[in-house]
């Protein structure tokens, strides 16, 4: 028998103390609690703090040389789907290096969650030889009986491909999230309210985080994709990994499949290549979140910047990767998004933009200047143009009162005729609250800006306040000049089924979609693809039939490659950036091409 940290009791008149149990000798042959009873089907064991004795096949060894190593045990027999799990972690304090895969034991200890996953510690154990055990089959989504709690630290395989839904965490914690399917917000494709709450539940049951077996942070080399990641080379949003297996660990983070084998790679999802040249007798109008592009030029020093680049270096590298993505667009009037808001001057970010674009372009691109200032946040939108294609038309508009005037961003306005086809066209770019930091303050007024449960998270009341002023600001023909097309872009900061944009639907703008065999999606968020960037024209536009990209170069691309040196080896700053489009931004651009003349 071995006792590993043997946990003493003290009996006085026959009693128990302390909640402890008298430990008798280990044998083989014990009757014992089988590992299902101590699990229970709740999400702690209804046997916490009893000293039981049980047996089982260890499968595996996980987090080796670290505070969370040990080892899993799982009931002897066929593995099967029930609602108990029939596995128990064996916290290693320093004394089962001994043990190995595959060896029978009769195991005695006390019953605890250790970082939330059942586990037996102050343990003693008998080997009782070997016993062959196999992983179970799991299909997902998991059936509607079960939870991943009923699986908690047991030995699984996936069959089915599974779909990279993630690649946020590679980078600092070398994890992927997976799926079955690509994964949606729930508000791009469903209402608000019950329907998208039954999907958010769904996917909870079709999400699995695949983990290094390592805690260690920034990996070098990163585990996935096997064949190694550099910038020529991605992981993507959509690829696939086939013969997925390894046990289901659960701690703070979160349920995580620590693997047993390594998995296979198919690239599934390439990268696109960029739209085909504009036609002579077409336009190009695009929107783009430049994902916070400061100069610094407003302070001393200039870097880190508030929001942006913390170097030249990075700034530099953000500039290359924002032009190249820009060019490659060839569009004649593009809507920027997360400028920094430090005017139009030399070294404001809207001016150095265009003089990097300039540099490289034999088309150059001029700015639109809004004689006031876009509000006073620290981004703002903006403008920028060909003037070999189009010339601006009435005044520069923008609107930084209420309710723009906080949270939002102002709205920047500008009339443009095609010289083309002499047709004027007036394009409105902007930016709404995001769904991020939810107000805090206990007040009646922040009561419909808290998140309502339904699916749009926190700030929807506001958003839906900016659509309908947006509305009936642009009614106004805030540029001064009056034409039937009219087209508003930008990042609102709500899904496709949420209330800004169906408000707006309301008003009688046409909703401008790529029309593809699946939802369309701009960005990437915990796993869920939705559009936060949209289009949206007067129905003298949309009857054109403009057709409309989501140039998706950002959102399936792994964090890593954006021109930030934080948390990479020397090494990786160089091997994961190119100058290149992709991932130069979070957001993906939404570009529209049209012909008014057909």
């Amino acid at each position: 028998m071995h006792k590993i940290g043997y946990f003493f009791c003290i009996l006085a008149a026959g009693f128990t103390l302390n909640g402890c149990q008298q430990q008798q000798p280990l044998s083989c042959d014990s009757s014992v609690t089988p590992i299902t009873a101590i699990q229970g089907t709740a999400e702690h064991s209804p046997k916490l703090g009893q000293t039981l004795l049980t047996q089982g096949v260890l499968t595996a060894y996980i987090y080796p040389g670290s505070a969370r190593a040990g080892w899993l045990l799982q009931q002897p027999g066929e593995p099967a789907l029930q609602p108990s799990s029939q596995a128990i972690f064996l916290p290693d304090d320093g004394h089962l290096a001994e043990l190995k895969p595959g060896q029978l034991l009769a195991v005695q200890g006390r019953v605890a969650e250790v970082e939330q996953l059942t586990s037996l510690i102050d343990v003693q154990f008998q080997s009782c030889g070997q016993s062959q055990t196999t992983p179970l089959a799991v299909t997902l989504p998991l059936p509607e009986h079960l939870s991943w709690e009923s699986l908690e630290g047991m030995w699984l395989s996936f069959e089915q491909p599974l779909v990279v839904n993630s690649t946020f965490g590679l980078g600092r914690h070398g994890e992927l999230t997976l799926a079955d399917k690509r994964l949606w917000s729930p508000t791009q494709i469903h209402l608000p309210g019950d329907a998208a709450q039954a999907h958010a539940v769904l996917q909870d049951r079709r999400t699995l985080v695949l983990d290094d077996g390592s805690l260690q942070q920034n990996p070098e080399p990163l585990p996935y994709p096997p064949t190694g990641l550099h910038a020529a080379q991605s992981l993507r949003l959509g690829d696939t990994l086939t013969q997925v297996e390894g046990v289901l660990f659960q701690d703070q983070r979160g349920y995580r499949l620590v693997p047993t084998r390594q998995p296979d790679w198919q690239p599934q999802n390439l990268r696109p290549e960029p739209p085909a040249a504009r036609q002579a007798n077409e336009l190009r109008v695009a929107s783009f979140n430049v994902l916070n592009f400061f100069t610094g030029a407003d302070q001393d020093p200039s870097f880190p910047t508030r929001r942006g680049a913390s170097s030249q270096a990075e700034f530099e590298r953000q500039t290359a990767k924002l032009t190249a993505a820009i060019l490659a667009m060839d569009a004649d009037i593009i809507g920027l998004i997360e400028l920094e808001n430090n005017g139009y001057g030399a070294g404001s970010a809207i001016a150095t933009l265009v003089s990097a674009l300039n540099a490289v372009t034999e088309r150059p691109y001029a700015m639109v200047e809004t004689a006031q200032q876009p509000g006073n946040d620290v981004i703002k939108v903006g403008l920028i143009y060909r003037p070999d294609a189009v010339q601006q038309a009435g005044t520069a508009a923008t609107q930084p009162q209420a309710p723009f005037h906080q949270l939002h961003r102002a709205p920047v306005a500008q009339s443009f005729m095609d010289l083309s086809s002499r047709q004027v066209l007036t394009v409105s770019v902007n930016h709404f609250k995001s769904k991020g930091g939810c107000p805090r303050q206990e007040h009646p007024q922040f009561d419909l800006m808290r998140d309502q449960g339904d699916g749009q998270a926190c700030w929807n009341a506001a958003r839906l306040e900016a659509a309908s002023a947006l509305h009936n600001w642009l009614q106004q023909q805030p540029t001064g000049v009056e034409t039937p097309y009219q087209l508003l872009m930008g990042d609102l900061n709500a899904y496709r089924m949420e209330d800004p944009v169906r408000l707006l639907e309301q008003q009688g703008w046409q909703y401008l979609d790529a029309k593809a065999d699946q939802p369309s999606y701009s960005f990437v968020f915990r796993g869920k693809s939705g559009s936060l960037d949209h289009a949206l024209a007067s129905q003298a536009f949309a009857s054109l039939e403009p057709t409309v990209t989501h140039w998706a170069i950002n959102a399936d691309e792994p964090v890593l490659f954006e021109y930030s040196l934080q948390y990479k080896s020397q090494a990786q700053q160089q091997s994961l950036y190119a100058p290149d489009p992709y991932r130069s931004s979070d957001h993906d651009p939404i570009i529209i091409t049209v012909r008014f003349n057909k």
